[in-house]
C-alpha cells in the first residue's frame, strides 16, 4: 500500500518541498497531479510571505498541478489578519519585508508607515527580505520601544535555495527581538494559525498529514495540530536530524514521489 492510501488529505508545503527558489523539484509535479486526480484534499501552505497566494496557485498549475483557487494559505496573510486583529482595521504598520508582503498588509486594512514615519507605528511586521537594513533595525526597535506590537511570519533561519539556503526570516526577526526586547506573535508555522485556515478549506477530509521539509516548524507544527506528518529530506532537514528530533515525523521520503510507494 503506498504511503498516501493512508491520508485522504494533505497539507504539502511549497519550499525545499515542491520547489527549491525557482527550479521544480523532480517528481513533485507529478506527485501532486497523481494524487489530486486520485481524490486527494490537498492545501498547500507556505511561511514564505513574498507573494500573495494567488501567485502560488498560478506558479503551481504552469508546473502542471491542477490546483483549485484558494487552496494556497501564506503566513504573510495570516500574520497580516493578526496584527489587523490586534491594532485594529486602519492601524498602523512599520512592515520589514519584500513589496509583495507589504501589500498583503495594506490589504488588510493597515495603514503602512514607511521611514522615520515608523517609529510611531501600532505593530511592526517582520519577514525575511534581501534589502534588510540598519535602518528598518533602527525604526523598528524605536517603534517597539514605545510599545507597537510585533508579529513576525516564521521563526526559519533559513529558506532552501540554489546553491545553498539563504538567511530567512527568523534571522532578521532574532536582529529585531534583541535590538529591542520584544518577542514576535508569529503567525506562520509551526504556530496553529496557519494550520486552523489550511484544515478548515477540507473539513471532509479526516485522516490528514502534514508535509514539509524543515523539522522545527513543518513536523513540530504537524504534530501540534493533531496530524500525522511527512518529513521530505528534499530540503532544510536531514535523516540524522529526523533521527535525533525530539518529536521525530511519522513517515521519512526522499521526495513527493515517496508518497506514491
Amino acid at each position: 500500500m503506498a504511503l498516501a492510501d493512508q491520508f485522504d488529505g494533505f497539507l504539502v508545503d511549497l519550499d525545499g518541498v515542491v520547489w527549491v527558489g525557482r527550479e521544480p523539484l523532480p517528481g513533485g509535479a507529478e506527485a501532486l497531479r497523481t494524487l489530486i486526480d486520485g481524490g486527494k484534499e490537498i492545501v498547500f501552505i507556505t511561511n514564505n510571505p513574498a507573494r500573495p497566494p494567488a501567485t502560488y496557485v498560478e506558479r503551481l498549475r504552469e508546473m502542471g498541478v491542477p490546483v483549485p483557487d484558494g487552496r494556497v494559505v501564506t503566513a504573510g496573510v495570516v500574520t497580516a489578519e493578526l496584527a489587523a486583529g490586534e491594532v485594529g482595521q486602519g492601524g498602523s504598520a512599520f512592515v520589514i519585508g519584500a513589496a509583495g508582503f507589504k501589500r498583503t498588509v495594506a490589504e488588510a486594512g493597515l495603514e503602512l508607515r514607511e521611514g522615520e514615519a515608523g517609529r510611531g507605528a501600532a505593530a511592526v511586521l517582520v519577514s525575511g527580505h534581501r534589502d534588510f537594513d540598519y535602518e528598518e533595525l533602527l525604526t523598528a526597535t524605536l517603534a517597539l520601544q514605545v510599545g507597537a506590537a510585533l508579529f513576525a511570519t516564521s521563526r526559519d533561519p533559513t529558506l532552501p535555495m540554489p546553491g545553498g539556503a539563504w538567511p530567512g526570516t527568523g534571522s532578521v526577526l532574532a536582529a529585531v527581538e534583541t535590538a529591542s526586547g520584544v518577542t514576535a506573535e508569529i503567525g506562520g508555522k509551526p504556530e496553529r494559525h496557519l494550520f486552523e485556515r489550511a484544515c478548515a478549506l477540507i473539513p471532509d477530509a479526516s485522516r490528514v498529514a502534514m508535509v514539509g521539509d524543515r523539522i522545527a516548524s513543518d513536523i513540530e507544527g504537524g504534530r501540534r495540530a493533531g496530524l500525522e506528518t511527512v518529513l521530505v529530506l528534499s530540503g532544510a532537514s536531514t535523516q540524522a536530524e529526523a533521527e535525533a528530533a525530539d518529536s521525530p515525523p511519522g513517515h521519512v521520503i526522499d521526495d513527493l514521489s515517496g508518497l506514491l510507494s
